[in-house]
């Protein structure tokens, strides 16, 4: 995944932020000068760092010059390095900012955030913003990016998992209009479709290995639209009907084609006794019943008899796939 562009400058940190060097305790405090020097770092971009991304000096002299502790050259050195290896300042000063002594000793040591990790999050934040800007252009761009070469499972449980969930709490609260997150549920499937369905091309006449069947919109119910869009890049063989259908039609198709595994999701409560007599005619496989459960994503529930599990995407992928092969 690539950065996402660069933001506007961060602000400054205010003064009252700023400590007294005399309260430095026993560390000895550095000038810009001495930091440049010790470290390879033009005093220009020091100052910059420290202007647009908040990494340079917590300490002042009486005077007012700027006086660097171990622990703020410490955050310099692993600016430095990261930009090095090509993450950019603003994504380095964010990782380097939160870091306490410990962990800036084993970021030091080698035991850096990956610039994928620091991708990620900025991703996670563009998708917000967009949906919440309700910009429909920026979100399909950044989930068309997202979904080239990445695995629908990583980006799921990465970024539009947690987006979604989020939305859900702005609404909530009155910071995102219900518009925004109805717009953003309805690109989020588009794209998990489109990934499904790149997937089904070329397998006409494939075994429908498992069945996938909701009574619910799918734009309702996005974690089942990744759970088959997750299964058909598992190579698993799929037939996916709602959810305009009702309960008979899908067991019926289930005894036509004899899946390994058959998932509902949604389905009424008292559809239990068709599900009953469908398992006590003999029909071999597994039924998973599921439904939406944030912020568990969903609960299963096995047969009719088995206690409710909640669960995630990814674990939903794994229980059918332990069923399948």
């Amino acid at each position: 995944m690539k950065d996402s562009p660069g933001r506007p400058d961060e602000p400054r940190p205010p003064a009252g932020e700023w400590v007294d060097v005399a309260h430095a305790g026993g560390d000895l405090t550095w000038g810009v000068g001495a930091v440049s020097s010790r470290l390879g770092v033009a005093a220009s971009t020091l100052r910059t760092w420290e202007r647009r991304y908040g990494i340079g000096p917590s300490h002042r002299t009486h005077g007012g010059h700027r006086r660097y502790t171990e622990r703020d050259i410490s955050r310099v050195e692993l600016v430095r390095r990261m930009v090095a290896r090509g993450v950019s300042a603003q994504d380095a000063a964010r990782v380097a900012r939160h870091l306490d002594r410990d962990d800036l000793s084993s970021a030091l040591r080698g035991e850096t955030p990956s610039e994928t990790d620091l991708a990620t999050d900025d991703l996670l934040d563009s998708v917000i913003a967009a949906a919440t800007a309700a910009d429909e252009q920026r979100l399909h761009d950044l989930l068309r990016a997202m979904l080239v070469g990445t695995p629908v499972l990583e980006v799921w449980r990465d970024v539009l998992s947690p987006t979604l969930c989020r939305l859900t709490h702005e609404v909530s609260r009155g910071a995102v209009t219900a518009e925004s997150q109805t717009m953003a549920r309805k690109i989020v499937l588009e794209h998990l479709n489109d990934v499904r369905g790149a997937q089904d091309a070329g397998r006409n006449g494939v075994k429908a290995q498992v069945l996938l069947a909701t009574f619910v919109d799918e734009a309702k119910a996005l974690p089942f639209v990744a759970w088959g869009a997750a299964l058909a890049q598992a190579d698993v063989g799929l037939r996916i009907v709602g959810p305009d259908v009702d309960l008979r039609e899908v067991l019926d198709l289930a005894t036509h084609l004899s899946p390994s595994v058959v998932v509902t999701w949604g389905a009424p409560a008292e559809s239990a006794a068709l599900v009953r007599r469908h398992l006590d005619s003999g029909q071999s496989g597994s039924f998973i019943r599921a439904s939406g459960a944030w912020p568990d994503e969903m609960s299963i529930r096995f047969g009719l008899e088995a206690p409710e599990i909640p669960t995630d995407v990814h674990g939903a992928v794994r229980q059918v796939l332990d069923r399948v092969r």
